[in-house]
């Protein structure tokens, strides 16, 4: 399928992964995409590694398992770096968006990249924890994630968070996710 995008996601259980998938799943449908998410847990307690699996794509998906060959990678957490194969698989012009407060030349020799792929250092924590007040990374990832492919629409993005958030969390959590997402969008 040449218009299929595939992102996997690793992280620990309640960080965020799963809410990220959600969203770009619901925002991707809202933009007439077809879309598939899902987690993959071990086990399933909160702080557990885990694995989130989209698809994103102009035309039915007929694919229904894990993804093996992503688009794009992102590391929700920064201590699974070294733990679990973060690059396995990655496409060769593949994208790496890591949350670490580390450069780019300090995180670089702990990764197996081609000189192809592009690698994101973004420290996500550090923007949630100012904007939330929780280590809750993954909306401000999501939109790192918007900025470098916009595979699914800003306005659909923030739409989706302001639904979700306000429906089951209030106006003003729905603000500052909203805006978490927006700083990690400018952060890249």
């Amino acid at each position: 399928m040449e218009n299929l995008f595939e992102i996997r996601i690793h992280s620990r259980g309640g960080q965020g992964a799963k809410t990220i998938g959600q969203i770009l799943a619901e925002a991707g449908i809202e933009d007439g995409k077809f879309v598939e998410a899902f987690s993959e847990y071990g086990p399933e307690r909160s702080g557990a590694p885990m694995q989130v699996f989209i698809r994103i794509s102009s035309e039915p998906i007929r694919v229904h398992s894990n993804i093996k060959t992503p688009d794009m990678v992102i590391l929700a957490d920064p201590s699974l770096l070294g733990m679990v194969d973060i690059t396995g698989g990655l496409k060769k012009n593949g994208t790496l968006i890591i949350n670490t407060d580390k450069t780019l030349d300090e995180i670089k020799p702990k990764l197996k990249t081609s000189k192809s792929q592009k690698i994101y250092p973004i420290n996500a924590t550090k923007i949630a924890v100012e904007v939330l007040g929780k280590d809750f990374s993954g909306i401000v990832l999501m939109g790192a994630l918007n900025k470098i492919n916009p595979i699914v629409s800003k306005e659909a993005l923030e739409e989706e968070l302001e639904e979700i958030f306000a429906r089951k969390k209030g106006k003003e959590v729905a603000e500052k996710n909203i805006l978490a997402f927006r700083r990690g969008y400018e952060a890249v």
